[in-house]
C-alpha cells in the first residue's frame, strides 16, 4: 500500500461495505470529502478479467476509518482561493466528427493545471447549453443550485443531441 494511503470502510448506496484506500481529502462547500480507491474486476486491454483499482471522490458519509488506522499522513488539499471559499474550473472537450464540443465544471485540484474561477463564473458557465458538472469529481455536491440530478450516461462525455442544463429538470 502507498505510504500515503490508509485503509478505510466504503460504504455503498446498497448498504454493502468495502475495503478501500484512502488517499487525500478535501473540505467543499457541503462537507468533507475523500478521495478513495475501490478494487474491483474489469476486462484488461489483453481481454482477460484482471483486478482494477477505480479512483473516486466520495462524500463523508459514505468513508469511515478502521479502527487502528494511520490518517496522519493522508493529504489534505488546501483550499486555493485567498478567501477561503471553494474554487472551481472549466474544462473544453473539443468538437469530435458527429459531436459538438462541450464544458465540464470541476472542483479545483480534479483537472490538473487549470486556473480558478469563483462560484459565480462556474454557475454561469454551467447556465451554457452542453455545460455539466464532472461526475468523476462530483462537481455537482458543491455547487449550491446544481442540484437536479445528471442524466446516466453523462460521465464526463458530450451532451450530443440531449443537453442538460441546470435550469431544466431532467427528463430521462
Amino acid at each position: 500500500m502507498p505510504q500515503n494511503a490508509a485503509r478505510v470502510t466504503v460504504m455503498m448506496p446498497d448498504g454493502q461495505e468495502l475495503l478501500g484506500r484512502l488517499y487525500e481529502r478535501r473540505r467543499a462547500a457541503v462537507g468533507w470529502q475523500y478521495r478513495v480507491g475501490i478494487t474491483c474486476w474489469a476486462v484488461g486491454s489483453s481481454g482477460r478479467t484482471e483486478r482494477v483499482e477505480q479512483s473516486v471522490w466520495l462524500d463523508a458519509r459514505h468513508v469511515h476509518p478502521l479502527e487502528g488506522g494511520d490518517y496522519s499522513r493522508i493529504p489534505t488539499l488546501a483550499t486555493p482561493t485567498a478567501d477561503g471559499r471553494q474554487a472551481w474550473t472549466v474544462q473544453d472537450l473539443p468538437h469530435r466528427p458527429g459531436h459538438p464540443g462541450a464544458r465540464l465544471i470541476h472542483v479545483i485540484g480534479c483537472q490538473p493545471h487549470a486556473a480558478p474561477i469563483t462560484l459565480d463564473q462556474a454557475l454561469e458557465i454551467l447556465r451554457q447549453p452542453r455545460t455539466v458538472p464532472c461526475r468523476e469529481c462530483n462537481a455537482a455536491t458543491s455547487l449550491p443550485t446544481a442540484t437536479d440530478p445528471l442524466p446516466p450516461q453523462q460521465d464526463c462525455a458530450p451532451l450530443g443531441e440531449r443537453e442538460h442544463r441546470p435550469d431544466q429538470q431532467w427528463r430521462g
